[in-house]
């Protein structure tokens, strides 16, 4: 249609269309309760508008207006907030209903940061009736018609107005008005940046607040409180607590008073939970694990965290962390409440402002009382609210729009602290006397020590100081009363912590010791430590103790050089084993097998714990080979894990000839297996006869732990003694570890390259091993140490055993499944060096399946070649040239990458090679917009106009496909900067107002 047709009849066809348009949109709006249409408006361009518009495009007479003008027919939709029309966009509406020309759709939202910038903010998409709406009878003579469907707030409406009238359509006679218009666009853009933008945040945030105080009051007069208490499964429950905390708990006019009822529902939601039924979730694609208890509690505890709570109401707070603690059942369900105690009970600065100690005067009077049984029961949570009761900081947090600051200082001495900090430590010895478990006695010990914290990264008074001083010496007379009562190694933890509090207090600093008080202060400390000590010390089996066990015990070096010289501390430790073993005899071994058989009764999870008992047992072996052959028939099962150190000894001082008796007769008779595995891995006179029949043996128990030992062996020993190890020993032990999912000997070897236990393997060999490897569940650090050395002599084998975890993961669905690392350190130069097969892997891999093909091969060929350097890059562009499948397959690998310029050669070669309307180019696009870490609320807006700029760069290609997709990208990204920039700038203001900055 030319503008002569448009003349004679066809401005009331787009009329009509117009109409047609404004009615569709109207009733799908109609349809979303969220979304406040305040107008709508139609209309068809006058012909002289279009005549003008035309005659300003320079086209011809006699040209197709629909080419020229994209808004021949118009419609306005005008919503009343910013949240309106964002949510207009989400809706899905225009998709819906119409086809979008997103290539002459246009967003206006200005950079702020550009002068001149006119701020006219509107979202123009430019669309047609979808072909099922165009054979309606009603509908038929619109179709392939154009209409612009305008968006706009009705603030930016009414600028828009103004403006049309004035700066866009203003006088135009040469020589006349120049300077008057330019002062009313400025008066206009300082209108729309002083007072209509901000005004509509401010009408944004009012309708938000208004919206969620809406649905809170339709949850709260449906009783909210009452759906968590009615809610039997922890899916339920999670959304009710969720609702409650978003719509409900902010809400409340007086919080203080309605605390009592929520912190019940709530604490009664943290005791139910753990024993609620685990409901998976449903979803399209099947079912996903339900809400697990610790999930459920971990958010509670954040909600009780909250201002609202935490302080409203202190008596029932406690009994309620009191009574959620004793009902947990996992370590993940107790942390977050032991979160939240510790936080109810810290010195909050805004309650200091308030009540200076008297919080923790309130918590300490609660736990005194208690009557024994229940003080008892409370331990856990009275301990952690006695320890914070101890400090000296002071914390507290401000929240701004754009900042958090964290401030710290120190408690005021007064009389009543004082006093509170000296009931608090009479309730920690109390609870010492009641308790018996060794973990909550040494809890209650920490706590007690708490005492003598300084502020942390504070000033403080000396007043502060000397109290603290003072009250450390009390704590520490108490500590010398009960050492008699203590085990070993809780009078070795203890001395660690003395010497830790000696090294702190042991000399005060310039600016504190000419203070008499503090000296004196000092002085009495000092001798409390060294009455402690002495007690200590005075049980001669400690003293021997402490040169056995424990990575950090203390030494004598250490108290007469205050400091922690590990190597110096080492080093007398060695020499005091060396006396030890020297002072043996006959006579006391007896003695000293008993003794050895309690010190060993200590349970530790750090292995350095023994360090100095194998040193011991070891030189002992070695020194007094007699008496070692003596005690061993008579070994506990617990010593008995010591026994490689024995062997060892005993070998290296040139008794192997008794040992192996012994070692026969242990195998023979089952004892011992374990241990004898273990000693194995490093004994000289290695016995594979031996090991082969501990091997036979954990095969039939299926006993773990003697395989993963046998394992160790034959992995440590194949560097010297290849021959036989891997087909008799490992693959056996490692092939019925696997079969009850037991992978830990995968990762116990990260030197797998240094040893000779996997090379020169057939490839019989390696593939039973591999199919090991495709149910290993996470293929870390140790699964690639030995991948890597495999591949160097099958990298075929090692590719394939890739591609099958990666179809494993896909068919078993296993969330915590790791078909590989993240980041490939020992398989990249075995795989990096075979180009061709990686990536003829990878295409297989697409071939059979490609969805997330780049979260495979793609990701794969990422890792190994971060900057796509050739010969991946020639590699990837023969696939390009071969066919349409593989510009497919190059464009999953290019995927796996992060929009990165190195791939834009790969990517314009792509472009040249397709039509404009190919299916392909909207995957180009996304490779090009796929983004690293976006940082701030305008990353996305800088990350976008570093893609817009690369892109640029193809506007002088050669070739007019690169050309024609470059101008279409650079359009939709001036339409996306736009819509970024807008959704920043409500972010950022709305959280300004929500802070009231």
């Amino acid at each position: 249609m030319d503008i002569d047709e448009y003349k004679n009849g066809g401005r009331a066809l787009y009329a009509d269309f117009a109409e047609a348009v404004a009615a569709i949109l109207k009733a799908a709006v109609a349809e979303h309760n969220d979304l406040r249409l305040q107008n709508i408006q139609h209309r068809a361009k006058t012909v002289d508008s279009l005549r003008a518009k035309l005659v300003k495009a320079e086209a011809a007479v006699d040209a197709a207006i629909s080419d020229v003008a994209k808004d021949v027919s118009g419609c306005r939709l005008i919503f009343y907030t910013n949240g309106d029309v964002h949510r207009f966009g989400q809706s899905r509406i225009l998709r819906e209903n119409f086809m979008v020309d997103y290539d002459r759709s246009k967003i206006h939202y200005p950079d702020s940061r550009e002068d001149g910038a006119e701020f006219f903010i509107s979202e123009n998409w430019v669309v047609t009736l979808s072909d099922a709406r165009c054979a309606l009878p009603e509908y038929r003579r619109f179709a392939g018609l154009r209409c612009e469907i305008q968006v706009q707030t009705i603030l930016d409406h009414a600028w828009a107005e103004m403006a049309h009238d004035t700066i866009y359509k203003p006088m135009t006679d040469v020589g006349f008005g120049a300077a008057k218009v330019e002062a009313m666009r400025k008066r206009l853009r300082k209108t729309m940046q002083e007072f209509l933008q901000p005004a509509g945040y401010a009408f944004d945030k009012i309708a938000s607040d208004y919206a969620q105080l809406r649905d809170g009051k339709a949850m709260f007069d449906s009783d909210a409180l009452g759906v968590i208490r009615a809610c039997t499964d922890r899916n339920c429950l999670d959304d009710a607590v969720e609702n409650f905390s978003n719509y409900v708990l902010p809400n409340y006019d007086d919080y203080i008073a309605a605390a009592p009822e929520i912190i019940d529902t709530l604490s009664d939601a943290v005791i139910r939970a753990p024993a609620m039924p685990d409901v998976p979730h449903q979803s399209y694609f099947g079912e996903y694990p339900g809400t697990k208890s610790d999930s459920v509690i971990a958010k509670i505890c954040r909600i009780l965290e909250s201002g609202y709570l935490l302080y409203a109401s202190p008596e029932q707070m406690f009994d309620a962390l009191i009574a959620m603690r004793q009902a947990a059942v996992a370590e993940e369900e107790r942390k977050p409440i032991d979160d939240l105690t510790r936080r109810f009970a810290q010195h909050d600065r805004r309650a200091w402002q308030e009540v200076g100690p008297g919080f923790q005067r309130l918590l300490v009077d609660r736990i005194t009382g208690l009557e024994d049984a229940a003080l008892v029961a409370a331990a856990p949570s009275a301990t952690i609210v006695l320890r914070e009761a101890l400090s000296s900081t002071v914390t507290g947090t401000n929240w701004q729009a754009e900042s958090i600051t964290w401030h710290r200082g120190s408690v005021t001495v007064t009389e009543d602290l004082k006093a509170m900090r000296r009931d608090a430590l009479h309730q920690l010895e109390r609870l010492h006397a009641l308790l018996s478990e060794y973990d909550a006695l040494k809890d209650v010990r920490r706590a007690m020590l708490a005492a003598g914290d300084t502020p942390s990264n504070v000033g403080y008074t000396d007043l502060l100081g000397e109290v603290i001083m003072d009250d450390l010496a009390q704590v520490i007379d108490f500590f010398t009363a009960v050492v008699p009562d203590l085990g070993l190694e809780a009078r070795r933890q203890l001395e660690v912590d003395l010497h830790r509090k000696f090294y702190a207090y042991h000399a005060l600093p310039p600016g504190m010791a000419d203070k008499p008080e503090l000296v004196a202060a000092q002085g009495r400390l000092v001798d409390a430590i060294t009455e402690c000590r002495a007690v200590i010390e005075c049980d001669p089996d400690f003293v021997r103790y402490r040169l056995l066990v424990g990575h950090d015990s203390v030494t004598p070096i250490m108290w007469a050089k205050p400091g922690f010289d590990y190597k110096a501390a080492a080093k007398e430790r060695s020499a005091g084993i060396d006396a030890l073993v020297a002072s043996f005899d006959a006579a006391s071994a007896g003695d000293w097998l008993a003794r050895l058989e309690r010190f060993v009764e200590t349970r530790n999870e750090d292995g350095a714990a023994f360090l100095g008992f194998q040193e011991f047992i070891k030189k002992l072996a070695a020194a007094q080979p007699d008496i070692m052959l003596n005690w061993m028939p008579r070994l506990s099962n617990r010593l008995a894990n010591w026994l490689p150190g024995m062997l060892h000894g005993l070998s290296d001082a040139g008794h192997g000839a008794a040992v192996d008796p012994l070692i026969e007769t242990w195998v023979a008779e089952d004892k011992h297996l374990s241990s004898i595995a273990w000693y194995f891995q490093f004994a000289e006179a290695f016995r594979l006869d031996l090991l082969a029949t501990i091997t036979a043996k954990g095969l039939a128990a299926e006993d773990d732990q003697i395989l993963h030992n046998v394992v160790v062996a034959a992995a440590r020993q194949s560097t010297k003694r290849p021959d036989g190890l891997f087909d008799t020993i490992f693959l056996p032990a490692v092939q019925s570890l696997s079969a009850r999912r037991s992978f830990a000997w995968v990762d116990d070897m990260l030197n797998w390259d240094q040893l000779g236990l996997l090379k020169g393997l057939s490839s019989e060999q390696v593939e039973p091993l591999l199919d090991l490897l495709v149910e290993l569940p996470r293929l870390t650090t140790g699964g690639e140490a030995l991948l890597a050395v495999v591949a160097h002599e099958h990298v075929q084998a090692v590719i394939d055993l890739i591609g099958r975890r990666f179809l494993h993961e896909r068919d078993n669905g296993d969330l915590r499944y790791v078909d590989l690392p993240h980041t490939l350190h020992y398989l990249r130069a075995p795989l990096a060096a075979v180009p061709t097969q990686v990536v003829a892997a990878a295409r297989s891999w697409f071939d059979a399946d490609p969805s997330f093909s780049e979260f495979r091969g793609g990701r794969l060929i990422a890792q190994l070649f971060p900057n796509l350097e050739n010969p991946i890059s020639s590699l990837l562009n023969s696939q390009i040239e071969e066919s349409r499948e593989g510009i497919q397959f190059v464009l999953s690998v290019l995927r796996a990458y992060e929009g990165e310029k190195f791939l834009h050669p790969l990517l314009r070669k792509i472009v040249g090679s397709l039509t404009a309307e190919d299916e392909l180019l909207g995957i180009v696009h996304i490779v090009i917009d796929s983004s690293g870490v976006l940082v701030g609320e305008y990353g996305s807006v800088e990350a976008q106009e570093a893609r817009k700029a690369l892109v640029a760069e193809w506007e002088t290609d050669e070739n007019e496909a690169v050309r024609a997709f470059a101008a279409r990208f650079i359009n939709s990204a001036n339409n996306q900067l736009a819509m970024e920039r807008r959704r920043a700038d409500r972010s950022v203001a709305l959280r300004n107002i929500a802070f009231e900055k």
